[in-house]
């Protein structure tokens, strides 16, 4: 299948931005210059950013205990538990999600000129935005995939379990990254940073869409408490 390109809505909410200052989900009112920070860079943040998305379903070829080839794309999803994520599945959707380059090059200049505590808020509510413009993708993706009499995976990424991030150069290859910008590292980050790939399988078989998640998870994003990038953080700061 082609691979669809889609420009992408930025609405963020302070409730989807506290999660990644280390602020909860509800946190009350702020100290008036934290408010204000907040206030001010996410104004940057809508500004800057030029949220774009890629999607590309692909059929699986075949699908061993350790390894899943598509029949249609140079990638392959390898280690045993990646693997064992799409063994109900017949096909997959690629997802590729960016912000472009502005919010990297602010950052950096941020970094530079102002202190720790701009950079820090800023680049949080960067990365709330990128989950943000996933989270769309995700919707896209998962409306399709049940249009179709399907039921869909939860997502996972290269660098995720032990699907090797050296994966993330033939992810982009598949998805054709570059028609938004996608790049990747020597040590095979995304460029630009905040950007995110995932599949999300195609499964005959009903299944939740998570991992075994805690009764009381902080936040609603659809990655699970074990493979959230923010979970030392996160939990740490809950359990207190």
């Amino acid at each position: 299948m082609k691979v669809q390109i889609l420009n992408l809505p930025l609405l963020l909410t302070r409730e989807e931005i506290y999660p990644f200052l280390n602020l909860g989900l509800a946190p009350g009112p702020l100290p008036a210059n934290l408010d204000k920070l907040v206030d001010t860079y996410l104004r940057h943040v809508t500004r800057l950013a030029k949220p774009q998305g890629l999607i590309r379903v692909c059929s699986i070829r075949s699908l061993t205990p350790n390894r899943v080839e598509l029949a249609d794309a140079n990638l392959v999803i390898a280690g045993t538990p990646a693997v064992a994520h799409f063994t109900a599945c017949e096909r997959v959707t690629l997802l590729a999600a960016t912000l472009g380059p502005g919010i990297d090059g602010f950052l950096a200049e941020l970094q530079q000129t102002s202190g720790a505590a701009d950079a820090f808020i800023f680049n949080g509510i960067a990365s709330a935005a990128a989950e943000h413009t996933t989270e769309i993708l995700d919707g896209l993706a998962v409306r399709e995939i049940r249009r179709n009499a399907y039921y869909p995976t939860a997502r996972f990424s290269p660098g995720y379990g032990d699907w090797p991030l050296e994966s993330q150069q033939q992810f982009i290859e598949s998805i054709r990254g570059e028609k938004i910008g996608l790049a990747v590292t020597s040590h095979h980050l995304l460029q630009p940073v905040k950007s995110v790939t995932a599949v999300i399988g195609w499964s005959r078989v009903p299944l939740e869409r998570s991992y075994e998640q805690p009764q009381e998870k902080p936040c609603q994003g659809t990655l699970t408490c074990r493979d959230c990038p923010l979970k030392e953080k996160c939990l740490s700061k809950t359990s207190r």
